[in-house]
Formats: C-alpha cells, sequence, structure tokens
C-alpha cells in the first residue's frame, strides 16, 4: 500500500510540473535598457535635490596611461548656472563617427545640452587591428559636498589589451574610487572624469 501511494504522489508532482507554462508579459519601458545598453545608450541618474538653488558648472578631466593630460580640468559648459531641479542626468548615446562619444547631460528644469569626448584606439594586437572600445562607470558618492570641489560622477573608460589572454577588456570594479585609486584605472590607457563643481 505505501508503494501504491508514493506511486500516486509522484504522478500527482509530475502532472503539476507539466501543467506550468510559459506566459508572454507586456513589455514594460525598464525591458528595454538592456537593449538601449546594447547600443551605446546608457545614463546616469543622480538626486541633486541638496544643491537645489546652489551654483555649479559641469567639468571633466582626461587622462592618458593614468596621467591628467596638460589641458584639463575643462568645462562642459561655458558658464556658471543654479540648479533649480532635483535630478541630475549624465548619459552617453552612440556617435555616427567612432572616433567621439556623444554626451548629454539633463539638469531638471534647469539646462540641457549634449556635446562629445574625442576617444583613442588601441591596438588589438592578436586580431591586428586598432578598435575604438569604451565602457562607463559611475563613482562612489561621499559626502560633504564641499564648495569649490570637484564631484566626479562618471567615468568613460578605454579598454586595454590583455596580451596574456589576447583580447581586449575593462573589467575590474563596477564603481570607481573618487580619489581615483581604484585598481581598474591602473590598466585603462584612456579615461574621462566627468562630475560637477559647486559654488
Amino acid at each position: 500500500m505505501n508503494k501504491t501511494i508514493i506511486t500516486l504522489l509522484l504522478a500527482l508532482v509530475a502532472m503539476a510540473g507539466y501543467s506550468q507554462e510559459l506566459k508572454m508579459n507586456e513589455p514594460t519601458i525598464n525591458d528595454y535598457i538592456p537593449l538601449l545598453n546594447a547600443k551605446g545608450y546608457k545614463a546616469y541618474s543622480f538626486d541633486v535635490s541638496a544643491i537645489k538653488g546652489r551654483n555649479l558648472t559641469v567639468n571633466y578631466r582626461e587622462f592618458v596611461n593614468g596621467k591628467e593630460v596638460e589641458e584639463s580640468p575643462r568645462l562642459l559648459m561655458p558658464y556658471t548656472f543654479e540648479s533649480n531641479g532635483d535630478k541630475l542626468i549624465f548619459g552617453f548615446l552612440p556617435s555616427e563617427t567612432d572616433s567621439l562619444v556623444q554626451f548629454c547631460f539633463n539638469l531638471e528644469n534647469t539646462l540641457s545640452f549634449t556635446s562629445s569626448l574625442k576617444l583613442k584606439q588601441i591596438y588589438w594586437e592578436s586580431e591586428d587591428k586598432y578598435i575604438y572600445s569604451y565602457i562607463s562607470k559611475p563613482f562612489e558618492l561621499t559626502a560633504p559636498l564641499d564648495k569649490e570641489t570637484f564631484i566626479p560622477l562618471v567615468c568613460y573608460c578605454s579598454f586595454w589589451y590583455d596580451a596574456e589572454a589576447k583580447v581586449t577588456r575593462c573589467c575590474g570594479e563596477d564603481i570607481i574610487k573618487p580619489d581615483l585609486s581604484s585598481d581598474i584605472l591602473k590598466y585603462i590607457p584612456h579615461y574621462y572624469v566627468l562630475g560637477i563643481i559647486i559654488y
């Protein structure tokens, strides 16, 4: 009798398994994010309500082989403006040419603009070709927000060639330390640090 009960229980479990089915969902806006990222669109959203009403500038620093280039830092906007919104978005979008990346800045109720950053090729030795390959990573946010101090928000960084693995890569920390002490930055041949200065 015990065998009969066990057999019936196993049959019920099997039937329950067969009754499961897949269902199609209506896609939401979040379902499109992986598709947009795959095509080179990336957005970073920041809550800036703490600096509402204060003046700020949008700046970037450029680094080649771990050293800041002479002309850095640079203003992305030619003037200081007052923050009137609660949300700031830094974003990247594809360019018509591989040697540039389009950069978008949007401060809610205040200002929106698009600019571009020049990229540098790396030599992919095992494939015997030059390529442009970049990725963006956010910075760790720290407090307090000191006046007239550069606050890094996003790092836009190049891949590098790994001779041992014979591949190009840009793996390491997903969040960059604001003092640029993250280990990954030792390997990256070219990167930009984008951020703001509050006045």
